[in-house]
């Protein structure tokens, strides 16, 4: 109930009279900001519902291009290095992609992607003021592989507040690790499969260059399957090796092992979480995400 003042010369204040109309004008307009706040909020939960990131990993003989929906991937193509410009270009509902953010180990095709894509935000781990999910401790971080902080990412957005050691056996062996602090120190890099087999054939006169072949035997009766042995369980062993030096320090430790030859060390590597084809993009998501809320 209002009550309206009287002014010491005995006549009722004009400004009491106009008070409640006053107060209840400034609440409407308060109840109006408030209300509008909440109508873009929805609009802009609309366009995020609506709209996709873009993830791109340039690795060094294909291209994986993936489509994130609502932090889902909706769809996802691979081409080579040769199909690349023609797939951007093709690629449908352009107005749709929001965000993008690419991981390369080779080419850079960032001007590239930018001009293909003039309206969305384009996030470069290049770039020195983007922001991390982790405190990075690497020293020398100009040098530091984009698909390790990719990785990286990736451990930190599905295995939060743990010690995580990422193994990514592609072209190269990397090592990663990063502790329950959120602290990333670094690893080790070792050649893959493949530049094994190739130095092999490449720095002797007289060792045949082979293809990659599972082999159950320890000990080769003839020199391919000696080469095969030497290359597969010699991996084997490196990749134990690095894992039980870290469980000394680190007791509760997650081991993520992945990339292209993954597959093939399945039962082989004791106690290890064998990742998706997709662990890679999800990290490079996961930066998107984490630039946008802060």
């Amino acid at each position: 109930m209002w009550y309206h003042q009287e002014s010491n010369q005995g006549h009722k204040d004009f400004q009491s009279f106009a008070l409640p109309t006053e107060l209840w004008y400034q609440k409407a307009k308060a109840n109006i900001l408030i209300l509008n706040k909440a109508l873009f909020k929805c609009f802009c939960n609309f366009i995020k519902r609506c709209s996709m990131n873009l993830v791109i990993d340039i690795g060094n003989s294909r291209i994986k291009l993936f489509f994130f929906k609502n932090d889902k991937i909706s769809f996802y193509k691979i081409c080579k290095h040769d199909e690349f410009v023609k797939t951007l270009t093709t690629i449908p509902n352009k107005e749709k992609i929001i965000n993008i953010i690419s991981s390369s180990v080779s080419t850079n095709y960032d001007d590239v992607i930018q001009e293909n894509f003039k309206n969305s935000n384009f996030f470069q781990l290049s770039n020195k003021h983007l922001k991390l999910p982790f405190q990075n401790n690497y020293k020398t971080l100009n040098s530091l592989g984009q698909d390790r902080i990719a990785l990286v990412s990736s451990a930190v957005h599905k295995y939060p507040n743990s010690n995580n050691l990422i193994i990514d056996v592609g072209t190269c062996i990397t090592y990663d690790f990063i502790d329950s602090k959120n602290i990333y120190y670094g690893g080790a890099i070792s050649p893959g499969i493949n530049l094994r087999y190739s130095s092999l054939n490449e720095h002797t006169s007289n060792l045949p260059l082979l293809e990659f072949k599972e082999i159950e035997t320890l000990i080769g009766t003839n020199t391919e399957d000696s080469i095969h042995s030497g290359v597969y369980n010699g991996v084997i062993a490196e990749i134990n090796d690095h894992i039980e030096k870290l469980y000394v320090d680190y007791i509760n430790l997650n081991v993520i092992i992945t990339g292209g030859f993954s597959r093939f060390l399945l039962n082989r590597i004791k106690n290890a979480i064998f990742a998706d084809h997709d662990f890679l993009a999800i990290g490079l998501n996961h930066i998107i995400n984490y630039n946008e809320n802060i």
